[in-house]
């Protein structure tokens, strides 16, 4: 009897917004970390020096990325509690991801640069220097991500509990 009140207590629409947003979250765990995903094959091409390949990869994500972006825009909240807010703070957190994500293309063509033996040694070096730099970057970008992640945590949990989901 108690789960039939609290089921009845809880928005359609809400389960599906829930349900749909964690479908985006593996998809995008799979870019990230998934086996013969675009980060593992941008890894992998930069072992074996690929740079082209590497930048190839980063594409890839970044399109994947777009259309996670682009889909939880598109998404209806209509009247579900905090609906808009959690939309808002996921796709917010994506494209700071996918910010992150994309620099490495900044990052790959210093290190192309510095790996290159036509380039002269003074050259070389001061591509090192970028990368070194582009890393600081980089880590700050990771700050922004750790930020909205921080975000969404909060707006999740709030939408959870407005919609009396678990």
């Amino acid at each position: 009897m108690l789960i039939l009140i609290v089921s009845s207590c809880q928005s359609k629409k809400a389960v599906h917004l829930k349900t749909v947003l964690e479908q985006k979250e593996r998809v995008v765990f799979n870019i990230l970390l998934g086996k013969n995903g675009p980060n593992e094959q941008k890894l992998k091409c930069l072992i074996d020096g690929d740079f082209k390949c590497a930048q190839k990869a980063i594409t890839e994500a970044e399109q994947a990325f777009d259309k996670i972006i682009s889909e939880i825009n598109a998404l209806e909240t209509g009247d579900v509690k905090y609906g808009n807010e959690l939309k808002s703070a996921t796709s917010n957190y994506y494209k700071a991801v996918k910010e992150s994500e994309i620099f490495d293309r900044l990052v790959i063509a210093q290190q192309q640069i510095s790996q290159d033996k036509t380039n002269t040694e003074k050259i070389r070096d001061a591509a090192i220097h970028q990368q070194g730099q582009l890393l600081r970057n980089k880590l700050e970008m990771r700050k922004i991500i750790s930020k909205k992640e921080q975000v969404l945590a909060k707006v999740q949990q709030q939408f959870n509990l407005l919609n009396h989901l678990h």
